[in-house]
């Protein structure tokens, strides 16, 4: 059996980097997941600050689990793309020197690749805008402008994901993709579509949740494909929503997630984190706690 890999996230802590790995060691993880646009960042670190960067993880019995390169859009969102995507294969970059091998990206919403629906056009003129009944009305300026179909934004984002995919793999590297629900038949057929290199999926049982899945059914679905998990509790809200919880708090059922990861029986790295609250650091030494009281049992 190989086995879950705990680890933790070390901005969790709210410390500078150094002092985040010495607390992290105190707790019963084997990696740490550093973050590449905060933490971490490529042009900051040359290569020897990297090499003494791996070095103080490693002198502390840890591995480098991962570079989380956070965004604000998703990834192929059109504003901003070319320096978004510069970033991220300068994070591609930090892998090697820091030993480890998933980068993980947001990628959104996943559209639908058999779209048919014609592009929205925005083309209203002045005199579609009855200034007599609302006097306040004006039409937008120039000829309006049209919104990709889904399918089109289905193979720009393929695009993107293919010359991404095809950096990580000449770098040794696999890009882990975080999506913002868990849409079984469009994540499949994404992951399938991209062919140039190592790609992934995050596995977030918060998500699921917030989402309206069921975690362990999402991952019953999506196991082949799952290359890592963010471990984070989440409970609906009454407006059909979601929230992030502390650990414990949530309604995921940590012995039936722990369990269908563990048959899996791949050598994933299972990060516990907590991306909200007060004490970020103590909720997640908690889950890191929890989790390993009930990992022998299985």
């Amino acid at each position: 059996m190989l086995g879950l890999r705990l680890a933790a996230a070390t901005e969790d802590f709210g410390t500078n980097l150094r002092q985040a790995i010495q607390r992290a060691a105190q707790n019963r993880v084997r990696g740490l997941r550093l973050n590449v646009r905060q933490e971490v960042r490529a042009e900051e670190f040359s290569a020897t600050g990297l090499r003494q960067l791996r070095h103080f993880v490693e002198e502390h019995q840890l591995r480098v689990a991962g570079l989380l390169f956070p965004t604000r859009h998703a990834l192929a969102e059109p504003q901003y793309l070319d320096q978004r995507l510069d970033g991220l294969r300068a994070a591609i970059g930090l892998a090697r020197p820091l030993g480890t091998e998933e980068i993980l990206v947001r990628i959104g919403r996943i559209p639908d690749p058999d779209g048919q629906a014609e592009s929205v056009s925005q083309s209203a003129v002045n005199d579609d805008v009855n200034s007599l009944t609302n006097p306040f009305s004006f039409a937008p300026s120039g000829g309006g402008a049209s919104l990709p179909s889904e399918a089109q934004q289905y193979r720009h984002l393929l695009e993107v994901l293919t010359d991404m995919a095809a950096v990580a793999g000449r770098e040794g590297a696999s890009l882990q993709l975080i999506p913002s629900a868990y849409d079984t038949g469009r994540l499949r057929r994404l992951l399938t579509d991209v062919k140039s290199g190592p790609v992934g999926l995050v596995f977030d049982p918060a998500t699921c949740v917030m989402s309206g899945r069921n975690p362990v059914d999402v991952f019953r679905d999506l196991y082949q494909h799952v290359g890592y998990a963010r471990m984070r509790d989440a409970r609906r809200d009454v407006d059909g929503g979601g929230i992030e919880v502390t650990h414990g708090d949530g309604i995921v059922d940590w012995n039936e997630v722990l369990a269908v990861l563990t048959e899996a029986d791949t050598a994933m790295w299972a990060c516990a984190e907590r991306t909200g609250g007060d004490q970020r650091g103590e909720d997640a030494a908690r889950a890191v706690h929890h989790f390993n009281s009930l990992l022998p049992s299985f």
